[in-house]
């Protein structure tokens, strides 16, 4: 039985050795095998694995190149990297099979798919200018010539569609009534919305903010100011985007129209960059405040901004207010909101009151408007020459009040 059993144990060591052999063949011809992606991405890991399980790795350079010593044999090969910063995870998969190295192909060409997956908001507001300037002749102000300045703080260029502007009840946050504060508390403060008053503008379809980049919206005014007032600001620019649609309808029949806050705009502009808007507040314009207006910049989800504004179930009133077209205010998803604006009176500061909840913003920028100041947001470091804006979500940390509009 011990013999039996030794012979056992000596056959199945002489086959163990010969499968050990046929796993590798330290004798075949080995090669210096390049494999090139058809993308420059440096850092991807490249596995090359040959038809008996035998795996190797490499990473590319900076010109996407990987270098391997491999046997010759039939490979599959295949490309991966994930990358996430504060706004985006970046994906490069790539992957061929049925590659046969030998003396005669020493070179794999790897097709690669680059994917950026947006993970949080990078649009920001980066200035907002609605206080309006000196008349040239001393005679008072001219606020007809708004604008907010919109930056993508992230190096993918970001799409605007059903992106949008809102502005929260009161116009004014040193009104003196606040429908929708009692007791020293917002009626919202606990529920998902906040009120967007009157109307709201949005993106066209196709429009997109390149990185590292500012946008700027003209909010009245978009043509050349400055030929009458010399302290105003020149919006004839074909880059440039405005609040324009005199066909939107509230239900009274309203329309957008004044022509003292829309004029025709400059002719350098392209329709394309006409922002379109749903109206279901009373008035013939957008009335932005002078002095002190609480800003909202959203992006409606699996709805269009048309859709969810002239749905009449969407729209809300104060109490009191029910039905009163005056007060008319959009129920705007919260979690819609991707940056917003809260600004006060510098010179009314004692009776500002707030309008938007923490989550939105935490703090409050001040403005003295007239004179031509603007509301700029902070730098908070520069990347590769870039300008990376701070974003603390409170506007007393993130704004500081410029001398003049960063346009002039």
């Amino acid at each position: 039985m011990n013999i039996i059993k030794k012979h056992c144990l000596i056959l199945l060591l002489t086959m163990l050795t010969i499968l050990a052999s046929c796993s590798y063949d330290e004798h075949l011809d080995t090669y210096n095998v390049e494999v090139r992606l058809s993308e420059n991405v440096d850092g991807v890991t490249i596995k090359m694995t040959n038809s008996i399980g035998s795996t190797f790795e490499a990473a590319t350079d900076a010109y996407g190149i990987a270098h391997f010593t491999l046997p010759a044999g039939i490979y599959s090969v295949s490309a991966s990297k994930v990358t996430d910063d504060e706004y985006f995870r970046h994906v490069c998969n790539g992957a061929l099979s049925d590659i046969a190295i030998s003396s005669n192909n020493t070179a794999v060409e790897l097709p690669v798919s680059i994917t950026a997956m947006q993970t949080a908001n990078p649009i920001l507001i980066k200035e907002l200018y609605n206080g309006g300037c000196q008349k040239d002749d001393g005679s008072g102000k001219f606020a007809i010539d708004k604008c907010i300045i919109l930056y993508n703080n992230s190096s993918e260029a970001v799409s605007l569609d059903n992106v949008g502007f809102g502005i929260v009840e009161p116009y004014n946050a040193e009104a003196n009534t606040h429908s929708f504060l009692n007791g020293g508390k917002l009626d919202y403060a606990d529920t998902d919305w906040i009120p967007a008053l009157n109307g709201i503008w949005y993106f066209q379809p196709g429009c997109t903010i390149a990185p590292y980049s500012e946008l700027v919206v003209n909010v009245h005014g978009a043509i050349d100011n400055t030929p009458t007032y010399s302290n105003s600001i020149n919006y004839a620019n074909a880059a440039y985007y405005c609040m324009y649609d005199v066909e939107a309808t509230s239900s009274d029949g309203g329309k957008y129209n004044n022509t003292m806050y829309y004029p025709s705009p400059a002719d350098v502009i392209s329709t394309s960059h006409y922002l379109k808007a749903v109206k279901y507040g009373k008035g013939n314009a957008w009335a932005m405040s002078q002095t002190s207006p609480a800003v909202i910049l959203f992006r409606t989800e699996d709805i269009t901004p048309k859709e969810f504004g002239e749905n009449t179930a969407n729209i809300i009133y104060p109490t009191g207010k029910e039905g009163n077209i005056v007060y008319a205010c959009l129920k705007m998803p919260r979690i819609w909101v991707i940056d917003a604006l809260e600004v006060y009176n510098a010179t009314a500061l004692a009776n500002c009151k707030k309008r938007l909840t923490p989550d939105l913003d935490n703090g409050y920028a001040t403005l003295t408007g007239g004179y031509g100041h603007s509301l700029i947001r902070k730098v908070e470091k520069t990347v590769d020459g870039h300008a990376i804006y701070q974003d603390t979500n409170n506007s007393t940390n993130d704004f500081y009040e410029a001398e003049n509009c960063s346009l002039r």
